[in-house]
């Protein structure tokens, strides 16, 4: 898709600057002057009072002129006024035209007018074969409530597309572009730009992208390479090669190594999928999402996870997984059919597996100890586990240890409900209730397959490690053991 869109702006772009046809000559018509007068000195007949030339379809007036028969051209001066194929009007204080190259040049307060455009600058030519004016030092386009400002300008009024060149800035109540080389198409009502620049809307969201396609009617974006959509008023960044916003619907998106930041001081949430939505407060919209879809991983220091679906919302401080959640947290990994995630406080507070949970983290010494159940609701003090609830079928698999890391045994319990209290990162205490079952094994009297609930798998190597890997997809490698040091000999 981004190469199709790419390609439609050079195809809109090629056009605009045409090579010139060949034409046959035409003579200049002298259609009216109060006073006319030859000025031998010049080889010039003075043209003065209610000046009207006519050229082909191209009518000119004036107060004065001087009309070069042999060269087929004339200098006109004062309240300059030239009106072409009844649509364009152009407007100076002086203006030299040239009938067989059928160009024109345009000085001091010069104004182009076409529709409800208008053109002001210092000094502009006409090319009426290729149908262009141009200038190149600074002028000021006006349509509507926009204004376009830049250093060089062209305007084919055939096509009723301008290319502004140099310090562009288009601005009007609901936006703001800077570039170096805008078009603008007049009939469309559609801005592009090509080669970096950036757009602020009236959403105070900046986009930033190699090229970018406005849609001025239906305050529309559509972003082209190394994309940056920013919201300032919701701590929002997205990135991608291709982007779209939706100011009135309050929808953007971004895919092609598409990823999200929410940078909600001091700790900020980076997620990364195949596409990523952003939902923000517009006129057809009145909350702030942030959607991954397809492929997610997401990094937050406390907090780590991957699944196929995840949204974030903003307002509310929630996460939603889904498909095949699984989650992070210092030394725990959580999984279930689903995973809702609370924040409170910059930190999680309390997390929900619904279905199929199962929460696995690693002994300190050997072994891991598991709780699985149908659902499964944790409360996090400090970012770290302070308690679990469990319905459904509730399993424990818990090595338990003297104060001094002595393995006392490992226990396997299970019961319709329970309470677990962490401390420690470790599990300090169950509450069981309805159909309590629980026995205490010694080590060596527990086989290795008996060590472990059905569905236990742990998937550490999955762990995003940094935003970093987040962002780029690579894990960084790991680090190279330490070498065995040699004994020394006695």
């Amino acid at each position: 898709m981004k190469r199709v869109l790419i390609w439609t702006f050079a195809l809109m772009a090629i056009p605009v600057w045409a090579q010139e046809p060949e034409r046959e000559r035409t003579l200049i018509h002298i259609e009216h002057a109060n006073e006319l007068s030859k000025n031998l000195g010049m080889d010039a007949v003075l043209l003065k009072g209610r000046v009207h030339i006519r050229h082909d379809s191209t009518h000119f007036y004036c107060d004065s002129a001087y009309y070069y028969e042999e060269r087929n051209s004339f200098d006109a001066f004062q309240n300059v006024h030239i009106n072409v194929n009844d649509s364009i009007d152009i407007y100076s204080r002086t203006m030299i035209y040239d009938g067989d190259r059928r160009f024109a040049e345009f000085f001091d307060n010069v104004r182009m007018k076409d529709d409800s455009t208008l053109l002001v600058t210092e000094y502009m030519t006409y090319d009426r074969n290729l149908h262009q004016a141009s200038y190149p030092d600074h002028g000021v386009t006006t349509r509507g409530d926009k204004r376009l400002v830049s250093d060089k300008g062209y305007y084919r009024d055939d096509l009723k597309v301008f290319r502004f060149i140099r310090n562009v800035e288009a601005t009007s109540p609901k936006y703001r572009m800077v570039t170096d080389t805008l078009y603008y198409d007049t009939r469309a009502d559609k801005l592009w730009f090509q080669g970096g620049g950036t757009m602020t809307n009236e959403n105070h969201q900046e986009i930033t992208a190699d090229s970018l396609l406005y849609d001025c009617q239906g305050h529309f974006s559509k972003a082209f390479n190394d994309i940056q959509i920013t919201d300032t008023s919701y701590k929002v960044i997205m990135r991608g090669q291709y982007g779209e916003v939706w100011e009135k619907k309050g929808f953007s998106f971004a895919t092609d190594h598409a990823y999200a930041v929410y940078y909600d001081d001091p700790d900020s949430l980076f997620i990364a999928s195949d596409t990523m939505f952003y939902h923000f407060k517009a006129e057809l919209n009145d909350e702030e999402k942030i959607f991954g879809r397809r492929h997610v991983r997401f990094y937050k220091s406390d907090m780590q996870g991957k699944c196929d679906t995840m949204m974030y919302n903003i307002a509310d401080s929630t996460i939603q997984m889904r498909l095949d959640p699984v989650l992070w947290t210092e030394d725990s990994q959580m999984t279930g059919d689903r995973i809702d995630i609370r924040i409170a406080n910059h930190a999680i507070d309390s997390l929900f597996q619904r279905g199929n949970a199962f929460l696995i983290s690693k002994d300190t010494v050997e072994g891991y100890n598991q709780i699985n159940g149908t659902d499964m609701m944790s409360k996090f003090i400090d970012s770290a586990i302070d308690h679990v609830k469990v319905t459904g079928d509730a399993k424990v698999i818990s090595w338990l240890r003297e104060d001094d890391g002595d393995l006392i045994g490992i226990n396997k319990s299970s019961a319709k409900r329970m309470r677990i209290i962490m401390k420690d990162k470790s599990i300090s205490l169950i509450r069981y209730y309805e159909d309590i079952n629980e026995t205490l094994y010694p080590e060596k009297d527990i086989k290795e397959s008996d060590r472990y609930l059905d569905g236990f798998l742990w998937r550490i190597d999955e762990r995003p490690l940094s935003k970093e890997e987040v962002i780029t997809g690579i894990r960084p490698p790991e680090p190279a053991p330490e070498p065995t040091p040699e004994p020394t000999p006695e």
